[in-house]
C-alpha cells in the first residue's frame, strides 16, 4: 500500500497540479516549470521545441518535461489540440520512488520529451481525472504511485540531487522579478535596480 501523500494534496507549495485544455490558436511562449510536467495529447497534435529540437505530440502520446526544462508549444495545425497535463513536484516524485524502492531514490531524467506508450498515456489520464474529479485520497495515492512508476521506466538516467546553498537575497529578488514580469521586456538594468 502506498504512503499517504495527502499532505501534498493540501500543501501550499502546490507540488501537484492538473489542467485540461483545448487550444487552436493559443501559443505557449518559451517557459519552464519547477516541477515534472507530464501531458497526454487527447486529440490533434501539439508541436513544441525543447532541448534544441522540434517535437510533436500527437493523439495518445505523452509529453515528459523535466523540472526547469524550457519549452514552448502550439497547435500543429488549424484543428488544434486537446490535452491533459499533470505537474508533479520533484520532492513528491522522489518520495514516491523512494517508497517503491525501499531506499532513497535519485530523481529521473527524461532525455526524450515525447513518449509513445499507450499504457503511460492511460496512467497520466487516470491520475489527471482522479485529481480533478475529487477521487478519495487512497485512490489518488495509488494512481500517483502507478503513474510515476510507469513513467520513470522511460527515464534514461537519474538526476543527482542538487546540493546547493540556499538562494541569496539578491538572486531571490531577481528570480521574483523575472517570475512576476516574464511577459515584459525585462532588461539587465531592471534586474540590477530591483
Amino acid at each position: 500500500m502506498p504512503r499517504d501523500w495527502s499532505r501534498y494534496w493540501h500543501s501550499g507549495d502546490r507540488p501537484l497540479e492538473a489542467m485540461h485544455a483545448h487550444f487552436e490558436r493559443h501559443v505557449y511562449h518559451r517557459h519552464s516549470h519547477e516541477s515534472y510536467s507530464f501531458g497526454v495529447t487527447e486529440s490533434g497534435a501539439q508541436s513544441f521545441t525543447c532541448r534544441g529540437g522540434a517535437h510533436t505530440s500527437a493523439s495518445g502520446m505523452v509529453m515528459a518535461f523535466n523540472p526547469d526544462d524550457p519549452h514552448d508549444g502550439h497547435a500543429a495545425d488549424g484543428v488544434g489540440f486537446t490535452y491533459r497535463m499533470v505537474h508533479i513536484g520533484p520532492g513528491l516524485v522522489r518520495d514516491v520512488l523512494s517508497d517503491q524502492g525501499g531506499r532513497p531514490s535519485a530523481l529521473p531524467l527524461f532525455a526524450e520529451p515525447v513518449i509513445d506508450d499507450p499504457v503511460a498515456a492511460r496512467h497520466v489520464q487516470a491520475l489527471h481525472r482522479a485529481l480533478l474529479g475529487g477521487a478519495p485520497a487512497l485512490r489518488r495515492d495509488e494512481l500517483l504511485a502507478a503513474t510515476v512508476a510507469c513513467l520513470t521506466r522511460h527515464a534514461t538516467r537519474s538526476r543527482p540531487e542538487r546540493r546547493t546553498a540556499p538562494e541569496s537575497g539578491v538572486a531571490a529578488v531577481a528570480r521574483g522579478v523575472i517570475h512576476d514580469t516574464y511577459l515584459d521586456d525585462i532588461t539587465a538594468d531592471d534586474l540590477a535596480a530591483a
